[in-house]
């Protein structure tokens, strides 16, 4: 599989001083960690440790506006290239966000509402500093942060590690390569969640593949998680928020690999299933990528 002449790929092709795809691996590694850790720090000194405060959540803005930052900093001046040749290139930047986000936020409704028909979700199952109808107003600044938040791993990921992977490697094992970072950077080592994980990434990566750019995937990302989190009030990867519009969790005595726990839908099979057919459905568009490529680039010109 060459993934060279992929428009995402081929926007790398400005740099002035490119990085070998090891070096540029490691430097991912470094962002996503480094940024973690200072964001954290800084976050938390700041806005608090306890997560039951509004205001916690707001701590993910210095996480991943960090690593971003980060970024920024090596591919400008060290590879000399602007950030949005990380794949934030492209008409319709706006309606495919948008439609990103419509897409995420269905792909997480159709398992929760399955779970809820099913008995395994309940209403008022889980706690939140603030939820219902005092959680409207809050939700819209903590959409922004899951702006950035889904932005920034996409950018890192699907845009920096596997541009630089396409450009010098056989295209699955960066495809595999950065999912399998993805997965493991979220420190949870049941191998459900990581599988889980991994095939979202994988998706992700077919989708920023077919779409030549960042803007569908990164909507996806933060619907998927926005809903998730302040909309359903169910755990992000783990971690709870403390404002929800709704206050839904796992009944009583229910099954765990089917309602994931304190993990949230990520670790259920419903979750599952829904990730494998939006999986397919990617890898079908994404077969088909040549000739959205070459729409995509008669419309560049002019044409």
């Amino acid at each position: 599989m060459d993934l060279r002449n992929d428009q995402i790929i081929r926007l790398a092709g400005e740099a002035k001083r490119p990085s070998s795809w090891w070096l540029a691996w490691i430097v991912t590694i470094v962002i996503i960690v480094g940024g973690g850790i200072v964001g954290t720090g800084v976050g938390t000194t700041l806005l608090g440790e306890d997560p039951t405060n509004p205001l916690h959540q707001y701590t993910e803005l210095f996480v991943f506006g960090g690593s971003l930052l980060l970024l920024f900093l090596w591919v400008r001046f060290k590879e000399g290239r602007s950030l949005p040749t990380v794949g934030f290139r492209g008409h319709g930047a706006v309606r495919k966000f948008l439609m990103g986000l419509a897409i995420g936020g269905v792909m997480m409704t159709l398992p929760v509402l399955f779970l809820l028909m099913a008995g395994i979700y309940e209403a008022g199952a889980s706690a939140h500093t603030v939820s219902g109808l005092a959680a409207l107003f809050p939700m819209v600044p903590l959409l922004a942060v899951f702006v950035i938040q889904g932005s920034t791993e996409e950018a890192v990921t699907r845009g920096y590690m596997l541009q630089m992977g396409g450009r010098q490697l056989p295209g699955w094992i960066a495809i595999l390569g950065s999912s399998c970072l993805f997965a493991v950077v979220h420190v949870n080592f049941d191998p459900f969640i990581l599988m889980f994980l991994f095939l979202y990434a994988v998706f992700a990566c077919l989708v920023a593949l077919q779409q030549g750019s960042l803007w569908l995937i990164s909507g996806i990302h933060v619907g998927w998680n926005f809903f998730q989190g302040n909309v359903y009030g169910l755990p992000v990867s783990g971690h709870p928020r403390a404002t929800a519009l709704f206050s839904i969790g796992p009944a009583e005595g229910s099954s765990e690999q089917m309602s994931g726990g304190d993990f949230g839908v990520e670790a259920s099979l419903p979750g599952l299933v829904v990730l494998i057919v939006a999986l397919l459905i990617a890898w079908r568009a994404f077969q088909n990528r040549p000739a959205a490529h070459e729409r995509y680039t008669k419309l560049a010109e002019g044409q």
